[in-house]
């Protein structure tokens, strides 16, 4: 997004007006309560029982081997072969539906996020190019670029420069017992940061998300003596190497829900944007 204005190119400081209605709060933190209770139901249905009764769910997996084997069974098997393959069945079938459990936490997590940045981008994009703000600082946002191409997917595109903005632009939260809270300096914001590090360390694997988790939360890594799971076996979806049981999808989803609840109503700030003629 650029402002139209003067030739020149240059960055100039403009100021922006943001209302986050009653309307779309509510929307906006009414879909973290579904999320939260859809992530529930799935467990609840789906990986409970495995985590409460392992043994009942190995006994099943146990006798489907059995069934399939049997027909292998011969006189000239030894029978601790046959019980030996049934085991080995057995374990591999658990393994995997511990895996899909991990999977799902994560993705579930990855997904949280991505549903929180499409959000504040959204709303961000729609407050700083509406009407008022073009005509408070006589300008005309230019929002197609030379192919006529929508240039939203430019618009503040990652967690970092997101950081940036809400630093530049001062906002603060409405805490009942601390007053104002200024957004990049709260416990609120730093879940959050937390939740974008996970998903980018699940999607990613080793690089600067995974150092960056690391450094915050060495809890969440699994390891054998000093050597981190994760650079071990080289990915973070095909096997376990990070620990979920630590990691709470509560947590983060609550975290986001906040967020939209104690964002102030109107809040105003300044940013340096590149102004040109539009060109």
């Amino acid at each position: 997004m650029k402002a139209g204005r003067k030739p020149e190119g240059k960055k100039e400081p403009l100021f922006f007006n943001f209302n986050l209605s009653p309307y779309t709060r509510k929307q906006y933190t009414k879909i973290y309560d579904v999320l939260l209770t859809n992530h529930s139901n799935i467990f609840q249905n789906t990986y409970e029982l495995l985590f409460k009764s392992t043994n009942t769910v190995a006994d099943e997996y146990r006798k489907e081997a059995e069934d399939l084997f049997w027909d292998l069974y011969s006189e000239d098997i030894d029978y601790s072969d046959y019980m030996e393959s049934v085991e080995e069945f057995t374990a591999q079938r658990l393994d995997e539906q511990f895996l899909m459990h991990y999977q799902f936490e994560l993705m579930s997590l990855s997904n949280l996020y991505q549903v929180f940045e499409q959000q504040l981008r959204k709303w961000l994009f729609e407050e700083m190019t509406n009407h008022h703000n073009e005509y408070l600082n006589q300008v005309e946002f230019i929002l197609r670029d030379d192919k006529n191409e929508d240039t939203f997917h430019e618009f503040y595109g990652n967690f970092r420069v997101i950081n940036n903005l809400l630093t530049e632009l001062a906002f603060t939260f409405e805490d009942f017992f601390e007053g104002e809270v200024i957004i990049v300096k709260s416990d609120i914001w730093r879940r959050i940061r937390e939740c974008n590090l996970l998903s980018n360390t699940y999607k990613h694997g080793s690089g600067k998300a995974a150092s960056a988790l690391y450094k915050i939360k060495p809890e969440y890594f699994k390891s054998i003596t000093n050597t981190k799971l994760m650079d071990m076996y080289r990915t973070t979806n095909l096997e376990r190497v990070l620990d979920i049981e630590k990691i709470s999808f509560e947590k983060y989803c609550m975290a986001m829900k906040e967020f939209w609840e104690q964002t102030r109503e109107y809040q105003s700030g300044v940013v340096k944007m590149e102004v040109t003629d539009g060109k």
